[in-house]
């Protein structure tokens, strides 16, 4: 055999060993595409999440949402087991994961995986007992960290979890600050260990730290100190199974994610009712829910003594309107527990006005005979514009509340149901009154204007929130 036809054969074994090289690669790209993106999720509430409704647990949250849209738009399945995130980390590392969530991007990572385009930003806070802020006035990072080492200081972290500073990162990674860090697998784990005193405090995602408190009914035993440090979050994509072509197609779906308004919508039901629960765990909230109880149970004592209504007739009377409304916007909802059952005070807050109401209408009553009926005509009236102030005043202050709860909520769209909330906690229960009044009169459905005018404030509360 002649050198040139040794080097013909040599060439051509060569192109078709190129082509079945080429042939395995997009048959392995098109079962890839076929099989579906390889996730995986970690508890990480609102981000990652098991949603335990009435019915079986449905993994949601803001990243998985967000994964879901993309695959979507992809053309592609997304399976997601729960697996926590340093394995998450390995799989993506070995190829036995495509994709993960939540990312911050480091130099490390980028040899194992591509970095999306941002698709959120993290804002990191340090998590400390309530009161504690006060002893802590560092206003920068670097004072932050020389506060950790001069106290001592314990800080709680989640294991493999990348902050949003790097001098944060570098402190928690060297071996001269292992005595102060405490690592643990999630927030949850966090929020036990400083409640118990483990921990002095603890670093986590402002939206999450918050969330976890929420979930668990401890937002009033925590704060969050005021020094806030930021940085983008990204998708990662396993430089082991997937392309620089699969990456570019991943950025483009999160351009139309954002720009069809979905991207929108998803942060509206998981992240914008976290922020708006805040607000239902602050005192304010609480005081303007008991002044529209205590104003609509001192209206329904004076409408059941102008009816001659028994003591338990007033009772009734004040609870309809005071928590009724409540009660129907929760079932509508699907919010359990129901408010009134989760916070029984609102209760016991009405039947005491009642009790003090009777007492004082029936002195009123009792004076107002001993003046032998001079002044009967004023004291009607009387009784007549108090009914009309507390009727005004619960009615303002459940509008706000019917709101603010369809915003928690999660509820879509908000402009419609801000305003269906308002009418339903604020002039629903004052409906279900009047349908026991002995003269059979629907004084919120007739003459003048009443649900209306929680409907027409409670849509403009809603587009200015």
């Amino acid at each position: 055999m002649t050198a040139s036809r040794l080097a013909n054969r040599l060439a051509l074994a060569l192109v078709v060993l190129i082509g079945w090289a080429s042939a395995a690669r997009a048959q392995a790209i098109d079962a890839q595409d076929s099989e579906g993106l390889r996730g995986g999720w970690y508890p990480w509430d609102p981000y990652q999440y098991l949603d335990y409704g009435p019915r079986v647990p449905i993994l949601t949250g803001f990243d998985i949402e967000i994964e879901r849209a993309i695959a979507r738009r992809l053309g592609v399945q997304i399976t997601l087991p729960q697996v926590a995130w340093t394995e998450q980390l390995a799989a993506l590392a070995r190829g036995s994961a495509d994709i993960a969530a939540g990312a911050t991007r480091t130099e490390l990572r980028e040899d194992f995986a591509y970095f999306s385009k941002p698709y959120r930003t993290e804002t990191d806070v340090l998590v400390v007992r309530a009161g504690a802020s006060e002893g802590l006035p560092f206003r920068t990072i670097a004072d932050m960290l020389n506060t950790f080492v001069k106290r001592p200081f314990r800080v709680g972290v989640i294991w493999g979890y990348v902050y949003a500073d790097p001098a944060v990162n570098a402190f928690i990674a060297s071996p001269a600050n292992r005595q102060l860090i405490v690592p643990v697998g999630n927030d949850a784990q966090n929020l036990e260990n400083l409640l118990a005193g483990v921990i002095d405090g603890f670093l986590a995602d402002h939206v999450a730290a918050t969330t976890t408190a929420w979930r668990r009914g401890e937002g009033g035993m925590i704060e969050e100190h005021p020094l806030r440090f930021s940085t983008d979050i990204h998708l990662m994509l396993s430089r082991k199974t997937q392309t620089a072509e699969t990456l570019s197609r991943l950025n483009a779906a999160i351009d139309d994610l954002k720009r069809s308004g979905e991207y929108e919508r998803i942060a509206q039901v998981y992240v914008l009712p976290v922020l708006i629960n805040q607000t239902i765990d602050q005192d304010w909230f609480r005081a303007l829910g008991v002044i529209g109880i205590v104003a609509f149970a001192v209206s329904s004592v004076l409408l059941a003594h102008e009816g001659k209504y028994t003591l338990f007739g007033a009772l009734l009377f004040a609870s309809l309107p005071a928590v009724g409304g409540g009660v129907v916007r929760d079932l509508v909802l699907q919010r359990y527990p129901i408010a009134v059952v989760r916070d029984p005070s609102l209760l016991l807050i009405a039947l005491a006005t009642v009790l003090v109401g009777m007492l004082v209408v029936r002195a009123a009553t009792a004076l107002q005979a001993a003046s032998r009926e001079r002044y009967v005509g004023a004291y009607s009236a009387l009784i007549s514009r108090a009914i009309e102030v507390c009727d005004a005043i619960g009615l303002a202050a459940f509008t706000v509340t019917g709101v603010v709860v369809a915003m928690a909520a999660g509820v879509h769209p908000i402009w419609l149901w801000g305003p269906i909330c308002a009418v339903l906690t604020s002039a629903f229960g004052g409906v279900l009154r009047d349908l026991f009044r002995h003269d059979r009169v629907m004084a919120n459905l007739r003459g003048e204007l009443y649900a209306e005018i929680a409907a027409v404030w409670g849509l403009g509360f809603t587009l200015f929130l």
